[in-house]
């Protein structure tokens, strides 16, 4: 009797120890490691937003007269620090809203914590992507992101393998929240959450791949010089003028493909 009693307060004895140890050891990570791994496959961040997100949103979109699910188009202007999401209506693309970029203290502060820069400029920290075309496919969400959730962007290449091998070794920009934007754009939770939604939506009804098209700053369309600059390849990405040409003239997202590095509207 009295050893049963002395095991029992043992019992009780080693489990309050672990208890209070747990926090202490690996269990922990490994356990939150393993959820998070289960939630992205079975996609229950996605979900979680979705059902606290979709009415409001389907509400802003019902009074703009567009419908969740609709094929959208991404463009991005770096000097003008925000994005711009447009939905089909009908045969032609309408601008449905934009988002701002995270201001840099706000980027500067999800860096260290403390607010302070992390040696980089703290006015351009993960504030801007490599100019160019780019697309998102369903592989390209992480609704389990650690910085809330992210939009990896893949670059259209010319198929070359010297430029296969180069992308291969380049980390893709992406649009995350969470103001954490290293290598990609910042953006707050509460502007990435919808973004994210109607990328997934269209996704999921069909569109094959959400094109992204990053420039540095809006254009004229009665500037010629740009136009010249651009057809002489003296802009980093050439060619991408004709691509913005070709979606503010038809309001339609254009066919692009890339030859010599050159950007060239079908």
């Amino acid at each position: 009797m009295r050893a049963k009693l002395f095991a029992t307060i043992a019992l009780i004895g080693i489990g309050a120890a672990g208890y209070t140890l747990l926090p202490y050891t690996p269990v922990p990570g490994y356990f939150n490691d393993f959820t998070s791994r289960v939630s992205a496959l079975a996609g229950f961040g996605a979900e979680n937003i979705r059902n606290r997100i979709l009415p409001d949103l389907e509400a802003e979109l019902s009074n703009a007269d567009l419908a969740i699910g609709a094929p959208v188009f991404v463009r991005v202007f770096n000097a003008d620090r925000d994005i711009e999401v447009w939905l089909k209506a009908n045969n032609r693309y309408r601008l449905f809203t934009r988002y701002n970029f995270c201001d840099a203290d706000a980027i500067t502060h999800a860096n260290d914590g403390d607010g302070n820069s992390t040696g980089a400029d703290s006015a351009t920290i993960g504030n801007a992507a490599d100019l160019g075309v780019y697309h998102v496919t369903r592989d390209d969400l992480s609704p389990n992101s650690p910085y809330h959730l992210e939009i990896a962007l893949t670059p259209l290449t010319s198929g070359s393998p010297e430029e296969m091998a180069e992308q291969a070794q380049t980390a893709r920009p992406a649009l995350r929240g969470n103001c954490e934007g290293t290598g990609g754009i910042a953006l707050e939770n509460s502007d990435i959450e919808p973004v994210y939604m109607l990328i997934d939506t269209a996704l999921r009804a069909g569109q094959a791949q959400v094109p992204v098209h990053i420039f540095e700053k809006r254009q004229n369309m009665d500037d010629a010089v740009t136009l010249t600059e651009d057809a002489f390849a003296s802009v980093p990405a050439p060619g991408l003028y004709d691509v913005y040409a070709a979606f503010e003239r038809t309001r339609i997202p254009p066919e692009v493909h890339k030859t010599d590095g050159r950007y060239q509207v079908n």
